[in-house]
Formats: structure tokens, C-alpha cells, sequence
């Protein structure tokens, strides 16, 4: 089914004179009505394809269906949207019947209901032919019309109804007026705001449109943003990571044109990625980022999956690989050595073996493990604002000279237990601060905390969960205390 959609114009006062349209080098064809080429250009050339225009929907004002005026060359008393129905039977590329038209009425200080009418009646017009081709006369009608049409094309744009052509009429003097297809125009408004949602929530940017496509430097950048997208979407942060570095390569090393799409962007690509597009940024620069934009679950798989090694980066925590450890053996309440040495590597890939988490990365699995051996007491409730995880206090020590403890095997009939204890070392500027020394335990509570509540949504336990609002403010105080961390 062919629909168009327009918007009726008034009749003007000084009546109708006859003009000449022409659309590129076809033939030039006559008309009166300001709204009557386009749907006779249109079915005329969908007969060419053996179809025809079924149903034209028109958006109607009140004068448009009220205000009558004797118009020539018909003589008679005619309403606008009479005479837009009596013109389409009548001159050049004339239909030889009606197609169906639906009229809605539409008030321009109160559009709303007019567009919920227009999407109605498209709905059910596709839901009857499913085979839907929508076209768009975008000329007419009162000043607001163009806004209505791009309201109207972005609700559709959801359920996979977009425009085949977009047509407007230039006014020329001298010569025929031009029936111009405008269909890049909205293509443009359609790639702005894939590029705004792009920017301000991670968004994938659509390249459907061919003249887009044809700009290689913006197919290259909007592939390069997708990949950061789709990761994103996906909770892949090593994707995210490494699209991030790619963007960051290609930007450095392309210059954005003046006059090109790109430019139009490159405040706001500064703005809103800047800080993750330089290589010395850090992952609680990612984490902010995650959070502004209400990435939460990104979030906290960034704090648990690539926060630890960031830390060891940093050398606020440390161990040796290399320094060999041995087994030790709990039988009840008694304690020897097996006498079995291995490295701290070797005693890592047995544990994660053993637990099957092959997958994980060394830091990862030691420093969890360490974090469990010294918070040997609850979890952090996560019922604070974010300014109160700064300074909050505590009633217990950490057990600062435990070690993580590797687990190798476990009989719990026989209460025996074979463990590897391997050494974390902390930074020294740390403990020799009290003050410091605060901040990382709040800090170390607050990352157990999130990373046991990222397990409970990842395995959607049925348990009592935070609030939006509570796991923002956590990920915000986290955010501040390894900012603190970072400056000891």
C-alpha cells in the first residue's frame, strides 16, 4: 500500500493561478492548488511500476475545513480541502478516481492529538496491507508542520515504518516550480539524533543512509563509535576499553574537515568523551563516565573486573608471582605444612582450576580472596549518600596481616582443609597515615560491597536489591575514595 502524508494549505485570498512544476528533466506539468502536484506526481510515477497512490492522509486546520471562497477556474464555493480533492480529478496526470483519503484535524497550537490520530491510522494501515510505503509531502500546512513530520517519523522510526521519499516544492519565477525530493534532509535530522544519542548515552549511530555512507571519514568514526556501542550494550568492557584506544588512534590521526559532518560533533565528542579518548586516563575515569551516563551494571563490572589490576598498576597493592609458598593442611583444629613449595603463579592457577575460574585474571582471583581474609566480618550496607562514603565509620580493624588465602581443597565430612596463604603487600605511604588508612579500608568494604551486588543482579538472585539511587550514590563514593587513594 502507497500512502502519502501533507498537510493542506488555505486557499490564498487573491484566488489560484495556474503554475508549472517539474521535478529534475521530466516533463513539466500544470496545476492551481499549492497541494496538488506532488500527489499527482507521485501516482504517476507508481504507475510506471504498474501500482498507484492508495490513501493519502491530510493533516487539516480549521479554516482549511471551514472557510469557503468562489475559486477559479472551477467558479465555485469551495472549502480548501474540497478543492484539494476536486483538483486531483481534474488537469495534468489527473487520477482517474479518488484514492482513499483520511482527513485529521489538527489545531497548531495543540498538535499532539493530530499526531496521535496520524500514527493511529498508520498503524492501522500497515496492520492491514503490512506491505507498507510511506511517503511524505512536506510543503503545506501551517508553520509547524515540518516539526510535526519529524515528531511523526521519529515515533515511526520504532516500529520500522520510514518514509520511501520526502518531497517539498521550491517556488521559482520565470520557470516551472521544482518538485525537489528532501529526503536526505531528514536523513541528516535522522543521523543527528543517533549521533545525540551516541553522545549522551552510548547509543549505536545508524548509517543506512547512502549519502552518509559515501562520507569515508564518517563511516569510518561511526564504526569506530559502534564498536564503543556495542560493547557498551553488551557489558563487554574489554571491547569498551579497546574501542575506546581505537577511536582515540583514529581521531589522532585524521583531520575533520570544516565544512564535514564531523565537525558539527567535534565539541561534543570532546565533551562528552574527551577524557576517555587520551591514553593516560584511568578506569575510575571510565567508571565516572559509566556512571553519568547511567551505565550502572558497566559500572561495577568495571570496578570488579578491571579495577584490581589498576590498583596494581598504581602500586597501591602488590605481590610477587614468583616467591614460592607452601601447601599448608588443616586437619580440625590442627595445623602442619605438607612441605609441598610452589609459586604464587603456580598456587593461582591451582585454585582457579579447582573452582573453575580459568577464565579470571591472576589480580582478579588474588585480590578478592585477600579482600575476604581481612573483611572477615558483614557486608557494607549500601544505604548511604554519596558524600557520607568519604567519611563513614566503622566499628572493626580490617585483618591487615592475614593473607589471601588460596584454597586447593576442602573435605568438610573429614573437616580437612589444603590452602596456599599468599602475601599482599599494600603501599607504605598508606599505612603510615592514618588518615590513609581509613580511606582504603572504606574503600576496599565499598568494593566487596558492589562486587557482591553485581553478583546478585547478574544471577538475578531473588533477594532484597538497592535501590537505583542507592547503587548510584556507591558507585559515586567509590569513585571518590580511589580518587583519594590515588593521590596518597
Amino acid at each position: 500500500m502507497n500512502v502519502l502524508l501533507l498537510a493542506l494549505s488555505t486557499i490564498p485570498n487573491n484566488g489560484l493561478t495556474k503554475s508549472e512544476y517539474q521535478y529534475e528533466e521530466e516533463e513539466a506539468f500544470e496545476g492551481y492548488y499549492q497541494l496538488e502536484p506532488i500527489p499527482k506526481f507521485l501516482n504517476d510515477r507508481l504507475k510506471k511500476d504498474n501500482q498507484k497512490l492508495d490513501c493519502i492522509i491530510t493533516f487539516n486546520t480549521n479554516e482549511v475545513n471551514t472557510t469557503i471562497k468562489t475559486v477559479s477556474p472551477l467558479n465555485e464555493n469551495l472549502t480548501a480541502k474540497d478543492l484539494f480533492e476536486k483538483m486531483l480529478v481534474q488537469g495534468d496526470k489527473k487520477f482517474s478516481s479518488l484514492p482513499q483519503i483520511i482527513s485529521i484535524d489538527i489545531n497548531v497550537d495543540k498538535i499532539l492529538p493530530g499526531i496521535i490520530e496520524a500514527i493511529t491510522q498508520l498503524r492501522m494501515l500497515k496492520k492491514k496491507e503490512n506491505n507498507l510505503h510511506l511517503y511524505i509531502d512536506m510543503h503545506g500546512g501551517p508553520r509547524n508542520t515540518q516539526m510535526t513530520f519529524q515528531t511523526i517519523l521519529s515515533l515511526l522510526k520504532h516500529e520500522n515504518i520510514a518514509p520511501e521519499k520526502i518531497y517539498t516544492i521550491i517556488m521559482n519565477q520565470g520557470k516551472p516550480n521544482t518538485i525537489k525530493d528532501d529526503t536526505k534532509y531528514f536523513d541528516f535530522i535522522d543521523f543527528v539524533s543517533g549521533m545525540n544519542e551516541f553522545l549522551n548515552f552510548g547509543k549505536p549511530i545508524s548509517m543506512k543512509e547512502q549519502f552518509l555512507s559515501e562520507d569515508k571519514n564518517l563511516k569510518e568514526f561511526s564504526k569506530k563509535a559502534n564498536n564503543i556501542a556495542d560493547s557498551l550494550t553488551l557489558c563487554d568492557m574489554d571491547g569498551f576499553q579497546k574501542g575506546l584506544l581505537e577511536m582515540s588512534e583514529w581521531l589522532n590521526h585524521h583531520d575533520i574537515e570544516d565544512d564535514s559532518m564531523l565537525e558539527l560533533f567535534k565539541n561534543n565528542i570532546d565533551l562528552d568523551y574527551g577524557v576517555l579518548l587520551k591514553k593516560d586516563h584511568d578506569v575510575i575515569d571510565e567508571i565516572d563516565w559509566c556512571l553519568k551516563k547511567g551505565y550502572l551494571q558497566q559500572a561495577m563490572t568495571l570496578i570488579e573486573s578491571k579495577m584490581p589490576g589498576e590498583l596494581l598498576k598504581k602500586g597501591i597493592i602488590s605481590y610477587d608471582e614468583n616467591e614460592m609458598v607452601r601447601e599448608e593442611v588443616k586437619n580440625g583444629f590442627k595445623k602442619s605444612y605438607s612441605g609441598d613449595r610452589c609459586s604464587v603463579k603456580e598456587v593461582i592457577q591451582k585454585g582457579k582450576k579447582i573452582s573453575n575460574r580459568n577464565w579470571e585474571l591472576d589480580i582478579n582471583y588474588i585480590f578478592i580472596k585477600w579482600i575476604v581474609s581481612i573483611l572477615n566480618y558483614d557486608l557494607l550496607p549500601l544505604d548511604k549518600k554519596r558524600n557520607e562514603y568519604i567519611s563513614f565509620t566503622y566499628d572493626r580493624e580490617p585483618f591487615f596481616n592475614r593473607k589471601a588465602r588460596i584454597d586447593i581443597m576442602k573435605d568438610k565430612k573429614n573437616k580437612i582443609n589444603k590452602y596456599y596463604d599468599v602475601n599482599i603487600d599494600c603501599n607504605s605511604r598508606i599505612f603510615s597515615s592514618n588518615k590513609h588508612r581509613a580511606v582504603l579500608i572504606r574503600f576496599l568494604l565499598l568494593h566487596n560491597a558492589l562486587k557482591q551486588e553485581r553478583n546478585k543482579i547478574n544471577h538475578a538472585e531473588n533477594v532484597r536489591r538497592y535501590s537505583k539511587q542507592d547503587i548510584e550514590a556507591a558507585i559515586g563514593g567509590y569513585i571518590d575514595l580511589a580518587r583519594k587513594l590515588y593521590k596518597v
